[in-house]
């Protein structure tokens, strides 16, 4: 199969999700670290769990991605 080029903009905007995802993923454990409630914690590290998940999904997409000019 072959695979299509993304343009710059598509590049850029999907470099912009990865950020987003990273910084989603810190926050939720950073947060996850200072919660007491279990409940609550469980909700926070399932959260930045997902958000890693995406930002390894991304990465390894746009890791397979050539720019087109």
């Amino acid at each position: 199969m072959m695979q299509q080029q993304l343009s710059t903009k598509d590049l850029l905007y999907l470099k912009d999700v990865l950020e987003w995802n990273l910084l989603a993923s810190k926050k939720a454990h950073f947060a996850a670290s200072q919660c007491t409630n279990p409940q609550l914690k469980s909700i926070l590290e399932t959260c930045c769990t997902t958000h890693k998940n995406h930002y390894e999904k991304t990465s390894a997409f746009l890791s397979g991605q050539q720019q087109v000019q």
